[in-house]
């Protein structure tokens, strides 16, 4: 149930990790989908089929009995809750096969997908404790996950992408986005400074977690993709990493000023500095003289806490134990100026972050990667109380009761100690607090699509770019935004909002349709 992380759209994915190889080795992800969580739903068939035959003679024993079937229900909407969210019209099957079975199945109509995950929603949350008595079956699914899922995947209905917005739809998902609300055993724990922000991600029983994915199996099971993938370049912090995921400017660009005030960057003057360029093939560099246009102000002074707690930027301390340092994501501006470790022209150049950022969030300053026997453990949160919130909040706008939804956005600004949102613009500032919020969770992709924003974000103005900064003779650090765009990003509106069933099934089963690509 890994989530699609590298389909996220708040960063550049540098190197061989894309939407096409984000599992674990460089296979074909998109069809991966596919057969993985129809792999899992036939397991749950199985399930819900064979524990019918089980007896259950003592209330414990029923009780158990209800737990694992209420649990087989919620992961077979989890299943096709993904398997919705990016193809849309989906099969439905809610059975297994014997050899007599035909093995041909049709796309069901979206809102009928939709209301099939509903149901096995409702039908998990009447099996499922609130909290399981035994210690030992924490991070299984509850009543508050399956209602939670329900309540995102009436949001999906609601929203453009998957059918025709009504007053009907909007209202079933902000009654269930409030009843998780309701069960009032969830909650925002506050924190007081970015560190603490960042510290949420890192506690399995954060107090506003719904359903999470548990990595208690150090060097066996652990998550130590957010090691290699987020980290530095440069060596003598405990990292090394690839700098995989690499935050773009723009979204940096996009974090208020801690009084909640939009962020303006510094007036720019020109400068002359030495420009240094490797060749990526034969690693060879050359330097250049050229004036740019810079600022010599430090963009990320005065900044609210959520940036800090997200972006590693260059000047930040950060590293293991002993052997943290400052990021150098500098670039040498002039003769005789050495260039950051972890920067594009440093030591391990080629893993260099090309945006100027890498990635802080479910980047744990705790674990020593040169240490071969640990492996960061760090949980995956599926679904937390934050994003209940913004559904509902996002649901309430639909409505037109503002008032309603600026309450709920509210409580999340004041938890990142910004001042309320003013409701003046409440689209907007509900969709910043969504961004803000849930960065890098897997949530973007997803939102976008759903509010059939895609053609405007991967147009050629909003293509991702980066910046540079280069230091001086004299020690002073000056920062360019570069305006070339570190990938050019394409997007077909008619048929691109999709991703295609793989070939191989479409060959198996003549009653699937290739809509919308044939």
């Amino acid at each position: 149930m890994k989530p699609i992380i590298c389909t996220t759209m708040e960063q550049y994915t540098q190197g061989r990790a894309s939407c096409d190889n984000y599992n674990t080795g460089w296979t074909e992800g998109k069809g991966n989908t596919w057969s993985h969580y129809y792999g899992g739903i036939k397991l749950c068939n199985q399930l819900l089929e064979d524990i019918m035959d089980t007896p259950a003679n003592t209330d414990s024993e029923k009780e158990w009995k209800n737990q694992i079937i209420g649990q087989g229900y919620f992961l077979r909407a989890y299943y096709y809750h993904m398997l919705y969210s990016v193809y849309g019209r989906i099969p439905l099957i809610d059975h297994t096969y014997d050899l007599d079975s035909e093995f041909k199945e049709e796309r069901a109509d979206m809102d009928d997908v939709a209301d099939f995950i509903v149901a096995d929603c409702d039908k998990a949350a009447e099996l499922l404790p609130t909290v399981y008595k035994d210690a030992s079956d924490f991070g299984r699914a509850t009543k508050g996950a399956a209602l939670a899922l329900k309540g995102r995947v009436l949001l999906y209905k609601a929203s453009p992408l998957f059918g025709t917005p009504s007053r009907e739809k909007w209202q079933a998902a902000a009654d269930a986005n409030k009843a998780v609300i309701d069960m009032n055993i969830y909650s925002l724990k506050q924190v007081s400074n970015s560190d603490e922000y960042a510290d949420l991600f890192f506690d399995s029983k954060n107090p506003e977690v719904i359903f999470e994915k548990l990595y208690d199996e150090k060097g066996i099971a652990g998550s130590s993709a957010s090691l290699v993938m987020q980290a530095p370049a440069g060596p003598g912090n405990g990292y090394e990493g690839w700098s995989t995921w690499q935050p773009t400017y723009e979204i940096v660009e996009l974090f208020q000023n801690a009084d909640g005030t939009p962020y303006k960057p510094a007036e720019t003057k020109p400068f002359t500095i030495l420009q240094t360029t490797i060749d990526p093939d034969s690693g060879e560099a050359t330097q250049k003289e050229v004036t740019i246009q810079a600022s010599d102000v430090n963009p990320w002074e005065g900044r609210e806490i959520r940036l800090k707690a997200n972006i590693l930027y260059d000047g930040m301390l950060w590293g293991y134990g002993d052997s943290n340092r400052e990021i150098e994501l500098f670039e040498a501006g002039a003769k005789g100026v050495i260039p950051g470790k972890d920067s594009r022209t440093g030591e391990t150049w080629w893993n260099g972050t090309k945006t100027g950022y890498n990635m802080r969030k479910f980047l744990s300053s705790h674990i020593n990667f040169y240490d071969d026997t640990v492996v960061d453990t760090t949980p995956w949160f599926f679904i937390r109380l934050a994003e209940v919130y913004l559904n509902y909040a996002e649901c309430q706008i639909e409505l037109g009761n503002n008032a309603e939804a600026l309450k709920y956005i509210n409580l999340i600004r004041n938890r990142a100690l910004l001042p309320d949102a003013t409701g003046k613009d409440i689209r907007t500032e509900y969709e910043y607090e969504r961004t803000v919020e849930l960065m890098f969770e897997g949530q973007r992709f997803f939102d976008l699509r759903r509010w059939k924003k895609m053609e405007e974000t991967y147009s050629k103005e909003h293509w991702p770019t980066g910046l540079k900064i280069y230091k001086l003779q004299n020690g002073t650090k000056i920062y360019y935004h570069n305006p070339e765009a570190v990938q050019q990003r394409n997007f077909d509106a008619s048929k691109n909002y999709w991703w295609p069933i793989p070939r191989y099934e479409l060959n198996k089963s003549t009653l699937l349709d290739a809509a919308p690509y044939e």
